[in-house]
């Protein structure tokens, strides 16, 4: 071992202290045992530890452990080349564990290595007479934020959000900084908390009328991510001041460009002001020196050897992770020629025009600050022939429309035109909504296996609705509400209502997904929630009734039990334990899929969910549901994102059915959408499910995603998926002249306030007048196919499908019989958008075969809808066999239904295709079927020649 060295380049810690003398050993530098960042090192591992661990942090730790080992990597190797120094790299760590706890990605995204590069090559390019001047994480957390176009962002305010806990971990970290480490910075931080609090109270003067103050305190104050810039980011010695005088001068300007900032409303002010002033010296001191030196020795001096060396060896290694990144790991895929487009129908032609009401003026008073956001969802479409004609007819949902538009049928008159039905029962849900709820989504089914088309209506605020069609009993389709007779009037707050054959005895079974809570916590009493009409105040200073939000951003287990109605075979049906079979979860549900995920013959469930990790139940043989939960984020089970949407397809034909669910990517959280794709498991009960959206193209980035729909829009035999975007816009309560205020800059300190505040209606700020990431385009996903199976690219544009608006459900169904699907897509805040789909009228219609089939169970071994019948479509095409599976479900995904037919793309193959029908609870039946037309197939009798029981 040689003698202690002094160390000839200050090295920063992303939250550096005074350096100390080191020792080399085995040829590398080491830190000394007293070297002060060996505390802050092990803090902000533990931390990391912690978040993944017990805090909840949407982060794998591999994830994390990528940034840390790749960041220290690189800081190594470039002492070495440049310096010809094996440092070990302490600080370089440091920085990355930094980055690891400050930043967010989507999932598996190889994006986390742009923000290391950041931050390690602005130690050796960004200097000054050889020392760096910028903070290096804090280089690479505000650079990423400013240039990755919301791909990175800062980690999620929630997923701090575990309450008490993080705060008091971050408060002795803070100690410990000041007290112990002795970094010499305390008049910095001191200074700073000071300033940053009278500014804090300014800025809480100023939105008193739009957010309760004590909330922006504790949520600009109280966040785990403003104590790592106070007390580790800013006070690194080796870019901060040492004098009090120009600490307290530094904490000045950083308070007040910060509050320059706050007039943009953004809502990454410290970070962005940090970066001004670290800029403006690093200017100033290049300035000076260009002054007093004169140009030539200035730019001598810049471009000498070491600098250009320095340049070079960060510089290449952008350039060659930005290829590798382009060209390897996301490649840019452009989509081939597209021989049609979706064409637009307005209103007039197709009648489904509509009126927006004051529905958001109905609301308890007490509430009307957030009507805008509680009722922002349940526009939606559901598909079914419910007058027996052949042709697809539509019901729609409208929560914000008037009340002839809240809860409307259309019958299908063909060529896209539809004409509204009077429906008394329906009429009777629109205009008792302030009483017994609102209509919130459909479902077309024959439940009684009469043979005709019934209607299931989910209800937020009030029972779900079970309308019986009297077709066959009198010859004319209507419709009476059964709903009390039979035994599913419970009160619910749901979006989602669907029928599956759970314990395979041909009759359909309803289950019924809500939201929010159902009743009212902290009454002694069941009080029905409803948000027209909340209890009144029993005691001064009761606030129990607005005791209703999500308790999580990330995790919110507060919503409501979802329930299973089993069908007794009369029309009548008996509610299931939920608890007893293993739905447990008090999830925020939003949408639902049923579908036999791990093919052994029993529907299972898949619930998209809100707040929270989505929910996978493997149905147990009729008898219990195993919820298939994940160990590590990323996993199923264990996604912590913002599920909107189920949409269920094999997209990349190898036989297992995948799941796409749409979800959030944006400036607070950077998550995007998941692809679950199957694959055989190691357990055979148990699929393995892997989350590829970054990869496959399907990320939905930048966008505020809702409902989408699976459908092969081209027909060449690959499912597509049209995905709707967009939140909340001010068409319904303009109040700012001045242009659209962003909600989020009022609201975004209360995800970082624990749950005792955030779970409370009266804490929420004022959205009203203010927008969510409104009007967004949609997508058009494009399947690549065989060029590359399972991947896409948005060709909303080229279709013509990209109009902005506020779109929730997505409904991709042929209604005009002519062999291609069209499109509904409803939106929250105007008509429902139709789209014809021109595919087979032009010149590509020879290459768009297709053929498509209606199932009709024999009402004992398998319902009369044949819910759950798994369909294989085989054919020869270009020398190989090609095979397609679908499965007959009633929900596409979240506010639509699915098509009521099976559709099969064939592309160019016009030949015949065998179809092996799975009867779900019967046999496999084996059928030819003719291309380019729909065919009625109905359960043959059982039989000893049948194959194969599931």
């Amino acid at each position: 071992m040689r003698a202690e060295q002094a160390v000839a380049h200050p090295v920063p810690v992303g939250t550096e202290v005074h350096t100390a003398p080191r020792v080399e050993r085995w040829g590398w530098v080491w830190p000394r045992w007293n070297d002060a960042r060996i505390p802050f090192a092990a803090i902000l591992t533990l931390y990391g530890v912690l978040g993944f661990s017990f805090f909840g942090f949407n982060r794998n730790p591999w994830q994390m452990l990528a940034i840390v080992a790749s960041g220290s990597a690189l800081d190594a190797g470039l002492g070495w080349l440049l310096r010809r120094e094996k440092v070990v790299p302490l600080s370089g760590y440091i920085s990355c564990c930094s980055l690891a706890l400050l930043l967010n990605y989507s999932h598996s995204s190889w994006l986390l290595l742009l923000p290391v590069w950041l931050t390690i090559g602005s130690k050796y390019v960004l200097t000054y007479e050889g020392r760096h001047v910028f903070n290096p994480s804090m280089f690479g957390v505000a650079t990423s934020l400013l240039f990755t176009r919301e791909l990175i962002t800062a980690a999620p305010a929630y997923q701090w959000a575990n309450g008490e806990i993080a705060l008091s971990a971050f408060i002795v970290m803070a100690a410990l900084v000041l007290f112990f480490f002795r970094v010499g910075r305390t008049w910095l931080v001191l200074s700073f908390l000071f300033f940053y609090a009278l500014q804090t109270g300014l800025r809480a003067y100023i939105l008193r009328h739009h957010l309760p103050p004590e909330v922006l305190f504790l949520g600009t104050l109280g966040a785990p991510a403003f104590f790592i810039f106070t007390f580790y980011m800013i006070t690194d010695p080796g870019t901060s001041p040492k004098t009090p005088r120009a600490q307290v001068l530094l904490a000045l300007a950083l308070t007040l460009v910060d509050l320059v900032l706050h007039l943009k409303e953004s809502v990454f002010t410290f970070f962005y002001a940090a970066l001004t002033c670290a800029t403006a010296r690093f200017v100033f001191l290049h300035a000076r020196a260009l002054w007093k030196r004169g140009p030539r020795a200035y730019l001598g001096a810049v471009f000498s050897p070491g600098p250009l060396k320095r340049f070079g060896a960060v510089g290449g290694l952008g350039a060659a992770l930005a290829a590798g990144y382009f060209l390897v790991v996301a490649p840019s895929v452009q989509s081939r020629p597209l021989p049609f487009h979706m064409q637009r129908l307005e209103a007039s032609h197709t009648g489904l025009g509509s009126t927006m009401g004051d529905v958001l003026s109905k609301v308890d008073p007490r509430v009307l600050h957030v009507a805008k956001w509680v009722l922002s969802v349940g526009d939606a479409v559901a598909a079914g022939d419910f007058d027996g004609d052949g042709k697809v007819d539509l019901f729609l949902t409208h929560p914000l429309k008037s009340d002839g538009d809240r809860a409307a049928l259309y019958r299908n008159l063909g060529d896209l035109r539809f004409e509204r039905v009077k429906v008394p029962a329906l009429e009777h849900i629109a205009a008792s909504y302030t009483t017994e709820g609102a209509a919130a989504g459909g479902t077309f089914v024959d439940y009684d296996g009469d043979g005709d088309q019934d209607l299931a209506v989910a209800v937020a605020f009030g029972p779900s609705k079970l309308l019986r069609n009297l077709l066959r009993e009198t010859g004319t389709a209507s419709f009476e509400d059964v709903t009390t007779r039979a035994g599913v009037g419970d009160h619910s707050v749901s979006m989602a209502v669907t029928l599956l054959d759970f314990d395979r005895d041909g009759h359909l079974d309803l289950f019924v997904a809500n939201a929010l809570t159902t009743h009212l916590p902290d009454y002694a009493t069941p009080t029905p929630f409803n948000f027209f009409q909340l209890p009144p105040p029993e005691y001064p200073g009761d606030r129990r009734m607005l005791r209703f939000f999500h308790n999580g951003w990330h995790n919110a287990d507060n919503g409501g039990l979802n329930v299973l109605y089993r069908a007794r075979g009369d029309g009548t049906f008996e509610k299931l334990d939920s608890v007893a079979l293993g739905l447990k979860e008090t999830r925020w549900s939003l949408a639902v899929s049923t579908v036999d995920l791990n093919q052994d013959g029993w529907t299972d469930l898949y619930i998209a969910n809100d707040f929270g990790p989505d929910e996978l139940y493997l149905n147990e043989q009729g008898k219990h549901f195993r919820r298939v939960v994940g160990k590590l984020f990323g996993e199923v089970g264990k996604d912590t994102y913002k599920g909107m949407n189920s949409t269920v397809a094999d997209f990349d034909r190898n036989g297992w059915l995948d799941v796409y669910v749409s979800n959030v990517h944006h400036a607070l959280q950077a998550e995007g959408s998941l692809l679950w794709m199957a694959y055989p498991g190691k357990d055979a009960f148990v699929p393995e499910l892997k989350d590829e959206a970054t990869f496959r193209g399907a990320l939905n980035e930048r966008r505020f995603g809702w409902g989408a729909a699976a459908g092969d829009l081209d027909n060449d035999g690959w499912p597509d998926i049209v995905q709707a975007n967009g939140h909340l816009d001010d068409r319904l309560d303009h109040l700012y002249d001045s242009g659209r205020k962003d909600y989020w800059y009022v609201n975004h300190k209360l995800m970082q306030s624990g749950p005792e505040v955030h779970t409370y209606a009266d804490k929420w700020g004022d959205i009203r007048g203010r927008v969510i990431y409104p009007n967004e385009p949609r997508r058009a996903y494009l399947n690549l196919g065989d060029e590359q199976p399972g991947h896409f690219v948005d060709v909303a544009k080229e279709l013509g499908l990209d109009d902005p608006d506020n779109s929730r459900g997505v409904l991709l169904a042929d209604l005009d019989d002519d062999g291609d699907v069209d499109a509904v897509i409803t939106n929250q805040h105007g008509p429902a958008s139709v789209y014809r789909n021109t595919l087979r009228d032009g010149a590509g219609k020879d290459a768009a075969h297709f053929v498509g089939l209606s199932l009709v169970g024999d009402g004992q071994r398998t319902a009369r809808g044949a819910v759950g019948t798994r369909v294989v479509v085989s054919y020869e095409e270009g020398g190989k066999r090609v095979e397609q599976v679908r499965e007959v479900g009633l929900l596409g995904g979240l506010s639509a239904s699915a098509d009521p037919r099976l559709h099969f793309g064939l592309g160019r193959h016009a030949g015949p295709v065998t179809a092996s029908i799975h009867w779900y609870g019967g046999e496999v039946q084996t059928v030819q079927l003719d291309a380019d037309r729909y065919h009625v197939i109905s359960q043959p009798a059982a039989t000893a020649g049948l194959r194969g029981s599931r």
